[in-house]
C-alpha cells in the first residue's frame, strides 16, 4: 500500500511538470480603451509602460509616412556604432547635395542646422543635436557618409537592419532624415517599438532628444557659434508656448508642410497636403506613458499653422492620467474555479486560485466585477470528471484568462488552494472492487466453486458408501451373534 501511494505522489508530481508551460505567462495587458476626446490624428498609440498595458489605440498598424521620426532610427545606428560621440565628421558635397537643386521637389528646402561643406570642426555629437533638436536634414547624411565610410546607403541598410532587431514588420527607411519619398514608411506601433528602444537602451538619445538649446561651432556660413532650439514645443518652457507639457520628455516630432507624388507621366505633380507625427513620453505621479500620433493635419481650413500632434498629445496625456489606476483585480486567496476530488481523504471538492495576485491599470470608475474570468482546467481528470487525488497544495490545475471587451488582460495559472491526502480505505476498496470486475478473476471465482462443488459431492458419495459399508458389516455381525 505504501509503493502505491508513492507512485499516485510521484505521478501527481509529473502531472504538474507537465502542466508548467515552457515560458512564462505574460502579466502584461493589453486590452485597449476609447479615448472620450475628439481628436486630430489618424493613428495613435499609447501604451503605459508600467505595466505595458495598451490605453489608447487607432489604426496603429495602417501605413504612414514618418517624417524627420526618421530620424530616431538614423540616431540609434549612429551612437550604436560610435564609441565616442566625440568623433570628428567630414561634411562632404555627397552628403548636402541632395537638398539642392534636386528634381524631386519633396527635397527641395529641406531642414537644415546650418552645416557647411568643409567644415572641420563638426563632431558625431553635435551632428546628433542638429539632427534631433533642430531635425537637421543634412545631419542624417552627414551622420551616415562618416559611419558609412561614404557610403550612405550602407547606413541606411544599418537602418533597416536595426529595425528589423527591434521588431517593426512594417516599417522601411529609404533614407536618413525622413523628407517624403515612397520607400520610408512606417506604422504607429512601428515608432513606438523604436521610442521604447531608445528610452530604453539609448540615454544619450533621450537627453539629447530634451534638450532645449544647444551651441554648434562655427563654420563658413556661421562665422561665430550659433545656437539651435529644440523643435518640439511640449519641452519648451520658454516665451508664451502654449503647447508646452510640464510632465512630456521627448522625444522627436515628424512633420511635411505638404508632399509630392508623381502622376503616371512620371512627374512630380501629385500635390498632397500636409500632415504632423509626434513620438513622447509623459510621467506623472509615478504613471509613465509613450505615446505615437500620426497624421494630424499641418494646416486648419484657413491654411494656418494647426499644431494638432501637440493638441492631441497633450490632450490624450491629460485624458490618461485623470482616468487610470492601478487596480487590484484579484489576490491570491481568490478563489476563480473548483473542481471534484475522487478519492480524497474527508474531501471530494478542491478549490482553485490563481497562482499570483493580479492588478492592472483600469479606469478609476470600472467595476473589476465586469472583468470575464475564464478557468481551464487542464489537470486529468477520470470519467467522473474529477481528479484523482493525492493533490498537493499549489499544485497547477489549469489556467485562467482575463478578458476586458473581448480583449485578454492576462493570462497564469491556477493552482489547489489545499492538500487533499489519499483515502487509503476508498483506495483499498476501489482496488478490490476493480478486481471484482476482472474477467480473470470472475473465472477464478467460477472455477472455485465448481471445485468445492465437486469436493462436497465427492464427500457425500465415500460418506454414503462408508455408511453403506458399515451398515452391511453390522448386519453380518448381528447375522454371526445369533448363531
Amino acid at each position: 500500500m505504501r509503493n502505491i501511494k508513492i507512485t499516485a505522489v510521484f505521478m501527481s508530481i509529473l502531472l504538474i511538470f507537465a502542466l508548467i508551460p515552457a515560458g512564462a505567462f505574460s502579466a502584461k495587458a493589453s486590452a485597449a480603451f476609447t479615448p472620450d476626446i475628439d481628436l486630430y490624428s489618424t493613428a495613435y498609440y499609447m501604451v503605459n509602460t508600467d505595466l505595458g498595458t495598451v490605453i489608447a489605440a487607432k489604426n496603429e498598424n495602417e501605413k504612414i509616412w514618418p517624417a524627420s521620426i526618421t530620424k530616431l532610427m538614423t540616431a540609434v545606428v549612429a551612437v550604436e556604432n560610435c564609441s565616442d560621440l566625440s568623433m570628428p565628421m567630414e561634411v562632404t558635397y555627397d552628403a548636402t547635395d541632395e537638398f539642392w537643386n534636386n528634381p524631386d521637389p519633396n527635397k527641395n528646402g529641406a531642414g537644415t542646422c546650418g552645416l557647411a561643406v568643409g567644415q572641420t570642426s563638426l563632431t558625431m555629437k553635435d551632428c546628433l543635436y542638429g539632427l534631433l533638436i533642430k531635425s537637421g536634414c543634412e545631419a542624417g547624411n552627414v551622420i551616415a557618409y562618416n559611419i558609412g565610410k561614404g557610403d550612405i546607403s550602407a547606413f541606411i541598410t544599418l537602418m533597416n537592419k536595426k529595425a528589423a532587431e527591434i521588431g517593426c514588420k512594417n516599417t522601411h527607411f529609404g533614407n536618413t532624415h525622413g523628407l517624403w519619398q515612397e520607400d520610408n514608411y512606417s506604422t504607429a506601433y512601428d515608432l513606438y517599438l523604436i521610442a521604447k528602444y531608445i528610452y530604453d537602451k539609448c540615454p544619450d538619445i533621450v537627453e539629447i532628444s530634451n534638450t532645449y538649446s544647444y551651441v554648434m561651432p562655427a563654420n563658413a556660413y556661421n562665422p561665430s557659434p550659433y545656437t539651435l532650439y529644440n523643435v518640439n514645443s511640449l519641452i519648451n518652457n520658454v516665451g508664451d508656448n502654449p503647447y508646452y507639457y510640464e510632465f512630456a520628455n521627448g522625444l522627436k516630432t515628424g512633420s511635411m508642410g505638404d508632399y509630392y507624388t508623381k502622376d503616371k507621366n512620371g512627374e512630380w505633380t501629385e500635390y498632397h497636403k500636409g500632415f504632423a507625427n509626434i513620438v513622447s513620453s509623459a510621467s506623472q505621479n509615478g504613471f509613465n506613458y509613450i505615446l505615437v500620433t500620426c497624421g494630424a493635419p499641418y494646416t486648419d481650413e484657413e491654411g494656418n499653422r494647426l499644431n494638432g500632434h501637440f493638441k492631441d498629445s497633450i490632450a490624450l496625456y491629460k485624458w490618461a492620467f485623470r482616468t487610470f489606476d492601478i487596480r487590484e483585480v484579484m489576490n491570491e486567496n481568490t478563489m476563480v474555479a473548483s473542481v471534484k476530488v475522487d478519492m480524497g481523504e474527508n474531501a471530494d471538492v478542491v478549490i482553485l486560485k490563481p497562482s499570483a495576485p493580479f492588478s492592472t491599470l483600469l479606469p478609476k470608475d470600472l467595476d473589476p466585477a465586469v472583468i470575464e474570468q475564464i478557468p481551464n482546467i487542464t489537470a486529468e481528470r477520470n470519467q467522473n470528471g474529477a481528479v484523482v487525488a493525492p493533490i498537493e497544495k499549489g499544485q497547477v490545475m489549469g489556467t485562467l484568462t482575463l478578458k476586458l471587451d473581448g480583449d485578454t488582460l492576462w493570462t497564469t495559472d491556477i493552482v489547489a488552494s489545499q492538500a487533499i491526502e489519499l483515502s487509503q480505505f476508498e483506495y483499498t476498496m476501489r482496488m478490490i472492487n476493480s478486481i471484482f470486475d476482472k474477467w480473470w478473476f470472475r473465472l477464478c471465482v467460477a472455477a472455485l466453486a465448481i471445485l468445492i462443488i465437486a469436493d462436497v459431492t465427492l464427500n457425500a458419495v465415500q460418506k454414503s458408501r462408508i455408511a453403506k459399508l458399515e451398515a452391511r458389516r453390522q448386519r453380518k455381525a448381528n447375522i454371526r451373534a445369533k448363531w
